[in-house]
């Protein structure tokens, strides 16, 4: 049996991205679960509810290396596990993971105690760079929206600058919070997010 396993970190994230390469590989809608909040450890409802069904000669796809967990210990010790029941790993955007790693373990038994951890390792703290690369550009780039009064996402931006004149008045008890986001047309998330780049060049300074 092929299934597939999907997660995103935060509400705000979608999933479809996700939903559609695994279906294009060839898994089933019916047979992909998901999990869309982040938890502190690697117990999450979909994970398990996949982890119960799971059994020896079925495919487990997924699209990105770390979402099988939330940081390389809880993605390997979940890799190890699943290569000790013989289901079989499949990383669409990393296609080598199995021909390299994963079968060389199995031809191994010795080898996924001494060799799995280290090549492992190397695999997940690549992935984790690239997720931080990512994440550093995302915020690089929201700050520069801000401060050039583009627009970034859904919701309505303004200068910082033309923001930190209504903040003064917040500060000075002439005006409320909801009264500021209502004049400059600002979510309630959009205003917090303002207040916390101001504090960030405060801090900074």
């Amino acid at each position: 049996m092929i299934y597939g396993y999907c997660r995103v970190s935060t509400k705000h994230q979608n999933l479809q991205r996700q939903v559609d390469a695994l279906i294009k590989y060839g898994v089933n809608p019916r047979f992909i679960f998901t999990d869309k909040y982040t938890g502190q450890t690697l117990n999450r409802e979909g994970l398990n509810e996949l982890i119960s069904v799971l059994k020896s000669g079925d495919v487990l796809v997924i699209k990105e290396i770390d979402r099988l967990g939330r940081n390389r210990k809880e993605t390997k010790d979940l890799i190890v596990s699943l290569i000790k029941q013989d289901i079989e790993l499949v990383c669409l955007d990393m296609p080598y993971l199995k021909e390299f790693i994963i079968d060389k373990i199995k031809e191994n038994e010795g080898f996924i105690e001494i060799m799995a951890n280290a090549l492992l390792d190397v695999i997940l703290e690549v992935a984790e760079q690239e997720r931080k690369k990512i994440i550093g550009r995302t915020s690089e780039g929201r700050k520069r929206a801000i401060e050039e009064g583009r627009k970034f996402g859904r919701t309505q931006k303004v200068n910082l600058e033309v923001f930190r004149k209504y903040y003064e008045k917040f500060l000075k008890r002439e005006l409320k919070a909801v009264e500021i986001q209502k004049e400059l047309g600002i979510s309630k998330q959009c205003y917090y997010n303002y207040v916390l780049l101001l504090k960030g060049e405060v801090n900074g300074a």
